[in-house]
């Protein structure tokens, strides 16, 4: 199911040591079986919610919708596998966490899970089996179970229809890819204990249906604390801070508190119902990155009736969060500067002079809440890693290739801050580098390339960047050995000299440093001095082979 990607933050490890240790002096730890949090299920949940159909049709009909909420499907289906088969590596600080099949094949998915099975893994994340014996199959976090525990029992037996009710596919279970400690499921129950309490929604007295329905699809089904609240250093939701923000992936997952000012309690409802079910509109934006999926995959596809709920339940009930105050760069001067060419030069076609855009092609940044939001994450990710399509329009490249660290940075900052924009000038260089970690950009663009000082490029080879030369080209000496390099670059010399017979040498040597950089920058076991050595002596080396002449055609 839907996966909480939320950035934990530094000590994770003397944490996750204190929790194993909790763990192992915490003496006996009894399991609840569930029904004791079933008991006052009826006092707390929708009215939907409250009995499972009788009718097996209609009870898979309402699980097919109960799993669209919860947007399991796209947490679930990992790159060219079949949907609820597993295999997305979902990144976390503390190592690749891979979904698993949920279809209902019998040997790789869930086909033999019980009822009581699935509520326990659902409801109190705990799956069938044992670790180490003794201790019962604690799922991580990444699950958003923190959420789903709110469900109501007949929910989620509705859910279990609707999943074995699908194909099975022979999907065999990949590794998780955590780091040690963090591979170790029992050191979960330090982190349960302080962190997590099953139970039932808690719903106030006075709501109306509407309410009830908008509070359990944000709380439970759609589980938007999960990416929205902040967490503590340990990755536990902050309670007192829920909705306030937090990053996610190379993205910022902004306050949508009541809050009027830093929240979505100023919005008009009719915005917020667009954003949600339509995908945005012209005047607060799109949803992009992880919030384009969640629309396109879960809420477009639900009645647009339960957005205009969930938007009264953000709106009306929610605690009002006030974003935390953040410091602008030191040269704002500079920096606004450097962003208004960037602009001009990269963006203004798209997205106007004014940042208003165009009407179903391309979304306004001006007075678009996502673009300055507390933290710039946002205006970065999606220059770093380009973004989807909105309605008609083409996707957004990524300029990770042919931008550099300041000039994103000065980008963002002046969105952020033009056409009445009211966001802090808070984004750095080094707010670039870090994301270079984080989002998906080409390997000559990444963290590593990037501390390594790779060549720009770009399609033109316009403003100090090598031009690309198609074709895959630049990728020539990924797998290459030492011993069929001389050959790699005999390659790559020749496929610029047929498309260009006039390319000066300089050029010719510039593309071959920008082919072969990034190789080097994620060679393992060397150091950056190394590295940079390494590419020095392939630069010499490559010399004779470029100076020497074409051969005459006859």
């Amino acid at each position: 199911m839907s996966s909480a990607r939320s950035g934990f933050r530094p000590f994770r490890a003397c944490l996750a040591v204190a929790a194993l240790l909790l763990l192992l002096g915490g003496g006996a730890f009894v399991v609840m079986s569930g029904s004791a949090a079933r008991a006052d299920d009826n006092a707390n949940y929708p009215q939907a919610s409250l009995t499972a159909p009788a009718d097996p049709a209609a009870l898979i009909a309402r699980g097919k919708y109960l799993t669209l909420a919860a947007d399991c499907m796209p947490c679930h289906t990992g790159p060219n596998r079949a949907p609820f088969s597993g295999g997305l590596v979902l990144n976390t600080p503390f190592g690749g966490l891979t979904s698993p099949n949920i279809t209902p094949d019998k040997a790789s998915g869930i086909g033999n899970w019980t009822d009581q099975q699935f509520w326990n893994a659902v409801h109190d994340g705990i799956a069938p089996g044992r670790s180490y014996v003794v201790f019962p199959k604690f799922l991580y976090p990444g699950m958003p179970y923190t959420s789903y525990t709110k469900l109501s029992y007949a929910d989620v037996m509705a859910i279990k229809a609707y999943l074995f009710s699908l194909p099975p596919v022979v999907a065999p279970p990949a590794k998780n890819l955590l780091n040690f400690p963090f591979n170790q499921r029992p050191a979960m129950l330090g982190w349960r204990l302080l962190f997590f309490r099953s139970g039932p929604m808690q719903m106030k007295p006075g709501w109306d249906e509407a309410m009830r329905n908008g509070a359990y699809l944000a709380e439970a089904l759609g589980h938007c604390q999960e990416c929205h609240t902040p967490r503590n250093l340990a990755g536990g939701l902050i309670a007192d801070r829920a909705f306030a923000g937090s990053p996610i992936d190379a993205f910022y997952a902004p306050n949508i508190s009541s809050d009027k000012a830093d929240g979505v309690g100023g919005w008009a409802k009719a915005d917020l119902v667009a954003y949600l079910h339509d995908d945005g509109n012209m005047i607060k934006g799109s949803a992009y990155g992880p919030m384009q999926e969640v629309v396109r995959e879960s809420l477009s596809q639900l009645p647009a009736s339960d957005s205009a709920d969930i938007a009264d339940y953000l709106q009306t009930q929610t605690v009002a969060q006030v974003s935390p105050p953040t410091q602008a760069v030191s040269d704002v001067v500079g920096s606004l500067a450097l962003g208004a060419k960037v602009y001009a030069a990269n963006c203004a076609s798209c997205h106007g002079q004014t940042g208003g855009g165009i009407n179903q092609i391309f979304p306004n940044l001006a007075g678009n809440s996502s673009v300055t939001a507390t933290m710039p994450y946002n205006v970065i990710g999606a220059v770093l890693g380009g973004i989807d399509p909105w309605r008609a329009g083409p996707s957004m490249p990524s300029f990770a290739g042919s931008l550099s660290d300041p000039e994103i940075a000065g980008v963002a900052n002046y969105v952020r801050t033009t056409w009445g924009n009211k966001g802090v000038p808070n984004a750095t260089p080094q707010d670039v580098l870090n994301l270079r970690g984080i989002a998906a950009v080409p390997m000559n663009a990444d963290k590593m390339a990037d501390e390594m000082g790779c060549p720009r490029v770009s399609n033109s080879g316009a403003g100090n960047t090598v031009a690309d030369p198609g074709n895959g080209l630049l990728g020539i000496f990924e797998g290459a050995t030492p011993e069929t390099i001389p050959n790699k670059i005999r390659e790559l010399i020749a496929a610029l000299r047929s498309a260009n017979q006039t390319i000066s040498r300089a050029d010719i040597s510039n593309t071959l440093l920008a082919a072969y950089c990034p190789v080097i920058a994620h060679k393992t076991g060397m150091g950056l001095s190394a590295k940079h050595e390494a590419l020095e002596n392939f630069v010499a080396n490559a010399q004779p082979l470029i100076d020497t002449p074409i051969a005459p055609s006859h």
